[in-house]
């Protein structure tokens, strides 16, 4: 059931050490990850919003409680992912249980690389996309980890039945080519005006990939836009690109986006709604 015109969401860049072994990733825990993360909380218990996503490889077992609690009441928060047994897997928190879903396209660098099995996007759309279905404020959601929104989200979003009802994608992230990412996501916003897409990438330490330049896009309006230029918030050079972090500072997106079915274009409309709303970019620490 439809309780609001919008949906908040909240995205986290944070820097991360990520230790590589033979067959796993991991997670290299900090006095910097310690206070990102309580920082991070902090933000989330003040704003509530609906749906957050944090990077790639953020999670850690010692914030499973609170971030179970965080999610209670319908909220969705994606809490990057992990390695288990070899495998990638996503952590998405939903109305206070934990769910692990199996990353299906990892990149290059990812040791789990050399054992996964290939499948096309066929399959992964027939077989697997319901496991990467959540649905926030009754609107529809995919959680895609990183490379599976570069292979498969142009093709959801082209597609009549898989798009309908489609709020947007979230997707946690640690790549070393965000501009690839973001040519990508021109290229879906081009075809499809009434989604959103909001990546959150990890910052790199020592060399390592994961670049940053976490985003946001979907419908916005183009006074809004000026707004928010003016307001020194970054964005591509696209209709459709809300915000852009820069590459190498922890920090966080939060805003209010509405509805894609409740947009009106036309601001002399009985109808007429603003978005986004509320929109605030800050540093972690």
């Amino acid at each position: 059931m439809l309780r609001s015109n919008y949906l908040s969401v909240m995205q986290f860049q944070l820097k991360l050490e990520i230790k590589v072994e033979s067959k796993r990733d991991v997670l290299v825990v900090t006095d910097e990850y310690y206070s990102q993360m309580e920082e991070s909380i902090k933000k989330i218990k003040k704003l509530r919003p609906d749906i957050c996503v944090f990077p790639e490889m953020s999670y850690q077992d010692c914030y499973n409680d609170v971030i179970k609690e965080l999610s209670e009441s319908g909220k969705l928060i994606i809490f990057g992912s992990t390695y288990v047994e070899s495998v990638n897997k996503t952590h998405i928190y939903y109305d206070g249980k934990l769910t692990q879903v199996v990353k299906r396209y990892p990149c290059g660098s990812e040791p789990m690389i050399r054992f996964y099995e290939k499948i096309d996007v066929d399959k992964f759309i027939n077989k697997y996309l319901d496991e990467h279905t959540f649905f926030v404020n009754g609107q529809k959601v995919y959680v895609l980890n990183c490379l599976e929104y570069y292979k498969v989200a142009y093709m959801i979003a082209r597609n009549e039945k898989l798009a309908k009802d489609l709020f947007g994608f979230i997707v946690p992230c640690s790549n070393s080519n965000p501009k690839v990412f973001i040519e990508e996501s021109k290229a879906i916003h081009n075809h499809n005006e009434h989604i959103y897409s909001f990546i959150s990438n990890r910052v790199k330490k020592n060399g390592e990939y994961g670049y940053g330049k976490s985003y946001t896009f979907g419908p916005i309006q183009y006074h809004e836009k000026d707004w928010l230029a003016y307001e020194g918030i970054m964005s591509e050079d696209h209709n459709s690109s809300i915000v852009t972090l820069d590459s190498g500072t922890p920090s966080y997106i939060y805003g209010r986006y509405a509805i894609p079915s409740k947009i009106s274009r036309f601001g002399r409309s009985d109808f007429y709604i603003n978005t986004p709303l509320d929109v605030e970019v800050e540093k972690i620490i």
